[in-house]
């Protein structure tokens, strides 16, 4: 088998001074023809390589897992929308952080519970917004921490990292129940 340029080239962190890498696709960005599997794996490991050092963080295995637990929703045939693509770098960014449970509680509570019962165009206009939130929020989280890089140690900002889990399972489950 030829390898690729992909499989040639080393896997690297980029410089904290191009953090910028982790600014994620506007909505209107997002390819909208339908995907095939192997599109969908290439575009969203384009979209989230910055945060990751290991060369492969997303499987057709990894896609259809996330399918049939619930946490992704199911593709149109064997094509997958801005949306579904949306869905997958919110989990490639949030599974840096969350369990699989944990974005589910997330990702569903905040997008995707009422459009169950609603029409697929409901629920793609739901998860537009959901990800619309998602880029802004992002944004500005690595711009705070692109600030504070040289004003913090290592200790300080692990110790900060296992404050926000615990903050933030509280926070779903605030989302979750009331």
């Amino acid at each position: 088998m030829a390898k690729t340029t992909r499989d040639i080239l080393p896997i690297t962190q980029p410089e904290p001074s191009d953090w910028s890498v982790f600014q994620p696709a506007a909505w209107e960005q997002l390819p909208d023809l339908g995907l095939y599997m192997d599109q969908v794996i290439t575009y969203v490991e384009q979209q989230c390589r910055a945060l990751y050092t290991q060369e492969k963080f997303l499987t057709p295995a990894m896609v259809n897992n996330y399918v049939k637990s619930g946490l992704l929703s199911r593709p149109n045939g064997k094509k997958y929308s801005r949306a579904l693509l949306a869905q997958l770098i919110m989990i490639c960014t949030l599974k840096q952080a969350l369990s699989q449970d944990e974005m589910k509680k997330l990702l569903t509570t905040s997008a995707g519970a009422d459009a169950k019962a609603g029409s697929s165009a409901d629920s793609a206009h739901q998860i537009e917004e959901h990800y619309l939130e998602f880029c802004t929020t992002q944004t500005a989280i690595w711009g705070l921490v692109l600030t504070r890089r040289t004003q913090s140690s290592a200790m300080q900002i692990a110790l900060e990292a296992a404050a926000s889990k615990l903050l933030c399972v509280e926070k779903i489950e605030q989302l979750t129940h009331g």
